[in-house]
């Protein structure tokens, strides 16, 4: 997410620039090699640095609080959640008593549940991150670390199936990410997304079935609008996560409840370009139409991945792949599955065995015909 990088450079540098006034001069030497490495995305290598500079960090100077607390976000960036334990205890145990007391020992305790949380998941340390965040958002206030910590949160509670705390987790998530400015990011969006899934778990509902699909339609504006690069790349992978979710979900309403409601899987493009065009566009004359690529029915059907925590659902994957001569695919890349990777891993198999065709009326050079096609693979209830 760019913007957030660019704000956390930002923050480090700002520190870095203080942490020179008072440190020796080969401490400011490490802080220039620190926010190297933050630059470059190498964190691991920035904590290595801030690891070897803290001990020469005054403690009673104006900036030591803010530079613990950078250096024990960016270990928990490097996935060294015990590195970060260290600066966040300092923090919460030093942090009020220091000549320069913590001004925000909301985000401190949410820094250090969050690392403990990394040092040994369990709902004692889910439970325990989920106070410190709720008493982030009692107060007033702009932080990155509130942000990740919630979407850790939400991700370790969807792996317990603890679909309550999963959802306020997100919700979270969201807040705080809008305080920070990032209400059109992808982070935010799959919080979106992550927060209707949880629901629908508990209670299988139109409402969150209809709010999936809210955000695969915003999503699909928003990569419209979004130039090359990583962002849309970004933005593209929650579409199909949101997309192939809501598909699965619309398997779990059953009948009677699908006769009820809109089938928005057959709307959701309605008046939008094609999201293969938008990514992953056809050369050819723009007049005319891109040729409708479709699976040949004759394949290897794959065994149904069941799995008891989602058995009313049926099973969706997506995949990117190149369109070969004669009916052949090649390079598939799996762009999503749901509502779990055994869905993926069913059809791993069977893959090899799949060929393509073009259907409808359009046939080269009538139709332009595209180099990647993204297919989408479900598989019925009880198959």
């Amino acid at each position: 997410m760019r913007r957030t990088k660019t704000f956390l450079t930002r923050s480090i540098l700002m520190c870095a620039l203080a942490v020179g006034a008072m440190a020796p001069v080969n401490a400011q030497a490490d802080m220039l090699a620190f926010n190297s490495a933050v630059e470059a995305g190498d964190y691991r290598g920035a904590s290595l640095v801030a690891a070897e500079t803290w001990p020469a960090i005054d403690r009673a100077s104006p900036e030591a609080v803010a530079v613990a607390r950078e250096f024990g976000w960016i270990a928990m960036l490097a996935d060294e959640p015990s590195t970060a334990l260290g600066y966040a205890r300092f923090l919460v145990e030093q942090g009020q008593a220091l000549a320069h007391p913590d001004a925000t020992p909301a985000v401190s305790r949410v820094l250090f549940d969050w690392a403990s949380l990394g040092v040994a998941i369990s709902p004692q340390s889910r439970s325990r991150l989920m106070a410190s965040l709720n008493g982030r958002a009692a107060v007033a206030g702009r932080d990155l670390i509130s942000a990740r910590a919630a979407q850790v949160l939400h991700m370790e509670a969807w792996k317990a199936g603890d679909w309550a705390q999963a959802s306020q987790a997100a919700e979270l998530a969201i807040r705080f990410l809008d305080e920070v400015g990032a209400a059109q990011s992808p982070a935010r969006f799959e919080m979106r997304r992550g927060m209707a899934a949880a629901a629908f778990m508990r209670s299988k509902s139109a409402e969150a079935y209809n709010a999936v699909y809210d955000v695969v339609e915003e999503l699909h504006d928003q990569i419209a609008a979004t130039p090359e690069g990583a962002i849309r790349d970004r933005l593209a992978a929650e579409y199909f996560a949101a997309a192939a979710w809501g598909d699965a979900m619309y398997s779990a309403l059953g009948e009677r409840a699908q006769r009820s409601i809109a089938d928005r899987r057959e709307t959701a493009g309605s008046g939008r370009k094609a999201i293969a065009e938008l990514l992953y566009p056809a050369e050819g004359d723009a007049a005319l139409p891109r040729c409708r690529i479709a699976l040949a029915r004759t394949f290897k059907q794959p065994g149904f991945p069941y799995q008891a925590r989602f058995k009313d659902f049926g099973g969706v994957v997506v995949y990117a792949l190149n369109v070969e001569p004669n009916g052949v695919f090649s390079e598939p890349r799996l762009l999503v599955s749901a509502p779990h990777e055994g869905v993926a891993e069913a059809v791993q198999d069977v893959i090899s065995t799949w060929r393509w065709r073009i259907e409808g009326g359009a046939q080269p050079p009538g139709c332009r015909m595209p180099e990647t096609h993204i297919l989408t693979f479900e598989f019925a209830l009880g198959r």
